[in-house]
């Protein structure tokens, strides 16, 4: 049912001219979930971001002692959500669907740390 809804207001906000996806003031749901690290455990202090779709409405919390974070009171509509922690990214995770009276859950992983390359100088010229 719900990707139902979701694919019927995607229709619809490619039919009507002005209409979007974006989050609406017709009632509140909730995003909450857990980022785990490398090792599959709950990171503690991670900060997650969380904003609509379309990059408005940013909003930031910090997960607890298990790695859970909660968002409430959010507009039905799509957001963009996001972990952060010690130099660790997780993926976007992207038109994530709110619902009014429901709570969504995502699970977010962190990446490994990208070695950063060294970049090597060229040989001075010798003379």
């Amino acid at each position: 049912m719900r990707i139902s809804l979701l694919a019927a207001g995607l229709i619809l906000s490619a039919l009507i001219p002005g209409a979007t996806a974006t989050p609406q003031a017709t009632g509140e749901g909730t995003v909450g979930g857990q980022v785990l690290g490398t090792d599959g455990k709950g990171v503690s202090g991670a900060r997650v971001t969380l904003q609509a779709s379309d990059g408005r409405l940013p909003k930031t919390t910090e997960t607890n002692g298990q790695g859970r974070f909660w968002f409430p009171s959010l507009a039905t509509g799509l957001y963009d959500v996001r972990a952060y922690s010690k130099g660790r990214l997780s993926d976007w995770r992207r038109n994530v669907w709110v619902e009014r009276g429901k709570q969504t859950n995502v699970t977010l992983r962190l990446r490994s740390k990208k070695p950063v390359p060294s970049k090597s100088l060229p040989s001075p010229a010798k003379p």
